[in-house]
């Protein structure tokens, strides 16, 4: 197994690479629909979890670690590349930024910062796959 993983690494990366472009595609595409459902939303109270709980900052952390910054560290480490660098750190701390301290439902529905990471998620990553395919 460690075998066909180690010979198959860019093809397991670009597999990846389109599941989380998939996700963020999904996401712009629904984008209106969520901005919506979060103005429907009269106060914390009706939330069914409490947004301040280290636990939900916990899954936050995990869910962008998987979603964004592993493929940051994933093309630096490939790419070797400085502006790739310069990039993936400027998009990690903007994400991380929005982890810390856009989570309240107020902030979430004045912030277009979501959307933005997405897009600029997306370009990254379609960026990245097209480097894989020519190398």
């Amino acid at each position: 197994m460690e075998e066909y993983i180690r010979n198959n690494e860019e093809m397991l990366i670009i597999i990846y690479c389109f599941i989380i472009l998939w996700l963020n595609l999904g996401y712009l595409r629904e984008y209106k629909k969520i901005k919506r459902g979060l103005d429907e939303i009269a106060s914390v109270d009706e939330l069914e979890i409490n947004p301040y709980s280290m636990s939900l900052d916990f899954i936050v952390l995990v869910f962008n670690f998987f979603r964004r910054w592993l493929i940051y560290i994933l093309a630096v480490m490939m790419t070797g590349n400085v502006i790739v660098l310069i990039i993936s750190v400027i998009l990690f701390i903007v994400s991380l930024y929005d982890c810390l301290f856009n989570y309240t439902l107020e902030k979430l529905r004045k912030s277009n910062l979501l959307m933005i990471l997405a897009v600029a998620d997306s370009i990254y990553i379609s960026v990245f796959v097209i480097y894989l395919f020519t190398n």
